[in-house]
């Protein structure tokens, strides 16, 4: 099953919206959004928790196998 990615959560609800329910400003979803930057880890646990858990680890920042 493929999950959802950060950048495709922030383009289906809108940068606006996200920015609420990720309790931060509209300028870094759009930064995460187009891949700028990423979430802190404090950020990245409000995300998770905001999403109920459909956005998770691998869904933010990608799988860890890709990281080195």
């Amino acid at each position: 099953m493929k999950r959802i990615t950060l950048k495709e959560y922030i383009e289906f609800i809108g940068q606006k919206n996200a920015a609420v329910i990720f309790d931060c400003s509209e300028a870094a979803c759009k930064a995460w959004r187009y891949g700028y930057r990423q979430p802190t880890i404090n950020q990245a646990k409000k995300i998770i928790i905001a999403t109920k858990g459909s956005l998770n680890y691998d869904s933010i920042y990608g799988p860890v196998t890709e990281h080195r």
